[in-house]
């Protein structure tokens, strides 16, 4: 047997085409999808937990004709011009495709570990536990040491294919056991074309076979790995005993900036393995390490903008011990640590509003949102336990998100999903506790709620800027006209008139009579006419109160626990009232309101009992007081809502 370009038969069976579901997965953001792969195989790969993972991206020129297989290489990409000679689209592909590999020399990127395991399977062609199979030739396989592996899916190999104008990738491999963990030296050199299906070879048989598009330079026809370690790159060369793996892609896909796409990557998603000092990584010699990664975090010139609110507070959150407050966060199948940040309005861009969930090995896994009021950062890391093996195992190819529909027992699905339930309840609730601590001033909105719009609520006074005013002083003045709707009619219930306390006095109308409509017009469209009967309001001593709307204030509206309808309002108290009640309405898409009922409410931790559960209370507020409800309704979900605060 000889070392050779070999693309299996498809046996008249499947055609493979361009869009591939094993490539479209990472097609959305290529650069940032290949790092995170690459990182995570690598961490995985880990050798102890005495010395860093370390990670090399070095570009080199390499000689086309220096490549393993070239002319072969070349047949092949030939042969699939000519299978799909029916589509225009595909011959552009892959005649540009073969107009590279025609170039002198290309570009090329080596991605080299250190401190690794190498890929143990090597030398043998035993499927279990063989990381060389999974990572060469497996579709949909993984086989990681463990079940807490960043990478799971066994789709992320794909990625190193997008990167490669030709689709292809060499693999070296120095492993220091074979797969029954027996330590010794093992090493293997192959490469990896992943193309659409191409003629199998040059006959003139009308029903010649075809490709299955992906082909093998190896050792035989069982494709087996070639028996040495090779470089590609000149410039390096494995030593003995220096376990590893190195990937070669031939033709790097890049631009201008895809050293700062890989940077702008690696510390948005691994942050934490980088601070901790478990993550090493240098880009054509540049490294990021515990100790330079602070200079990287804050060079402008480096970090996006898009990404620097996350990657900064990422940072501080693990880092500045002063400002940062930490919790357990308790669950059924394990804890986890959350990390909150405040932050002052000077800072304001730095906020996130969010809590970057973060699953062992130390990999970003999703942002969870807080709500754009919250001027805060957040983090949480679930660590080598039962809980992170459970949202290992439900997690999308991606590794951005765990969708609990992939657990097929129904009672576990519930169970998980109320686990998720519960971790995002104490996070908001941790996080809302930490904004509290030693907070005498209203916490302002930078937008919407990203749960609850708070849409319409009073008659606010703001600056241009969005910042409330200080209250200087209040003024009692007749209310705007506002109408109470019904939902789906249409007319209003009632006029809507809020008025004014009067103390112990009448209105001085003409003649102290008042006069009452009849109910019926002149005219189609006309006025009512003034009817014969006429009452009298008596003098008196006594109060007469009447409703008036609470004004000149802004509320923040919070949804705690959408399922179980649970919001919390806050609010500034502008002047001391004894008797406020609270009216909670629900606006529809064409800003219809309908009384929401209101269940239950704390005010400052206070339980308010009410037998009226729409017109809730009463309860008392003080001047420049924090007023913190908190409402459990009859409203399940997000809903767009106004709050109104009625003084009697």
């Amino acid at each position: 047997m000889e070392n050779r370009w070999r693309f299996p038969a498809s046996g008249h069976g499947d055609r493979k085409g361009i869009s591939s579901g094993d490539t479209e997965t990472f097609k959305k953001t290529p650069f940032k999808a290949f790092a995170r792969e690459i990182l995570q195989n690598s961490i995985d790969a880990r050798d102890s937990d005495e010395n860093p993972t370390i990670v090399e991206f070095n570009t080199f020129e390499l000689a086309t004709n220096l490549i393993p297989g070239y002319n072969e290489l070349k047949e092949q990409v030939r042969r699939c011009i000519e299978f799909w000679s029916h589509k225009p689209d595909y011959v552009k592909i892959y005649t540009d495709l073969l107009n590279v590999l025609n170039k002198e020399s290309i570009t090329c990127l080596r991605v080299s570990d250190f401190n690794t395991t190498g890929l143990v399977g090597v030398n043998t062609d035993q499927q279990k536990n063989n990381k060389f199979l999974a990572l060469t030739k497996g579709t949909g396989v993984s086989e990681k040491g463990t079940t807490l592996a960043a990478g799971s899916k066994g789709l992320g190999k794909n990625a190193a294919y997008l990167m490669s104008e030709v689709s292809t990738a060499f693999y070296a491999t120095r492993a220091n056991q074979d797969i029954d963990g027996k330590a010794g030296d093992f090493v293997g050199f192959i490469g990896v074309s992943d193309l659409i299906s191409g003629y199998l070879d040059d006959s003139n048989d009308a029903n010649r076979d075809y490709t299955q598009g992906k082909g093998y330079y190896s050792s035989n026809n069982l494709n087996d790995p070639i028996s040495s370690i090779q470089s590609l790159d000149k410039s390096f060369k494995r030593k003995l005993n220096e376990y590893g793996t190195d990937i070669f892609i031939l033709a790097f896909n890049t631009n201008e900036e895809w050293e700062k796409e890989i940077i702008n990557s690696l510390l948005d998603s691994f942050m934490p393995a980088i601070v901790r000092g478990d993550l090493e990584v240098s880009i054509n010699d540049m490294l990021i390490n515990h100790g330079s990664v602070k200079d990287v975090v804050y060079d402008d010139s480096i970090i996006y903008k898009a990404n620097k609110s996350s990657i900064v507070s990422q940072y501080r959150l693990l880092t500045d011990t002063e400002k940062v407050s930490v919790y357990d966060i308790d669950t059924d199948y394990g804890n986890c640590s959350l990390y909150v940040l405040p932050l002052s309005k000077e800072e304001d861009e730095l906020a996130t509003h969010k809590c970057t969930m973060i699953r062992y090995p130390l990999m970003k896994i999703k942002d969870e949102p807080l709500g754009a009021s919250f001027r805060v950062s957040a983090m949480c890391i679930i660590e080598d336990n039962l809980l992170g093996k459970t949202l290992r195992e439900i997690e999308n190819a991606q590794h951005i998100d765990w969708e609990t529909k992939r657990i097929k027992d129904k009672s576990t699905r519930l169970e998980v999903e109320n686990v998720l339930r519960s971790i995002k309840q104490q996070i908001r609730d941790r996080v809302i506790e930490c904004l509290q601590i030693g907070d005498e001033q209203p916490l302002d909105p930078n937008g919407a709620g990203d749960y609850l719009p708070d849409t319409g609520v009073g008659d606010s006074s703001n600056e241009t800027n969005g910042n409330q005013k200080p209250i200087e002083s209040v003024t009692i003045s007749k209310p705007k006209r506002n109408e109470t709707i019904e939902k789906n009619a249409k007319n209003p219930a009632d006029d809507g008139n809020s008025l004014q306390p009067d103390v112990g006095a009448i209105d001085n109308t003409e003649d102290g009579d008042v006069s009452h409509p009849d109910g019926h017009n002149d005219v189609e469209g006309g006025g009512n006419r003034p009817g014969s009967e006429s009452s009298r309001e008596k003098e008196g001593d006594d109060v007469i109160f009447k409703r008036q709307k609470l004004a000149g204030v802004r509320y923040k509206v919070i949804s705690t626990n959408k399922e179980e309808g649970r919001l919390r309002i806050i609010f500034i108290a502008p002047i001391d009232f004894k008797t406020c009640y609270l009216d909670l309405l629900l606006l529809d898409d064409a800003n219809n309101a309908s009384a929401v009922e209101i269940l239950e409410m704390k005010k400052n931790g206070m339980t308010i009992e009410s037998e009226d559960k729409v017109e809730y209370g009463p309860f008392e507020i003080s001047a420049n007081e924090k007023v913190i409800l908190d409402v459990k309704t009859n409203s399940v979900g997000y809903f767009g809502s106004e709050v109104k605060v009625i003084c009697k």
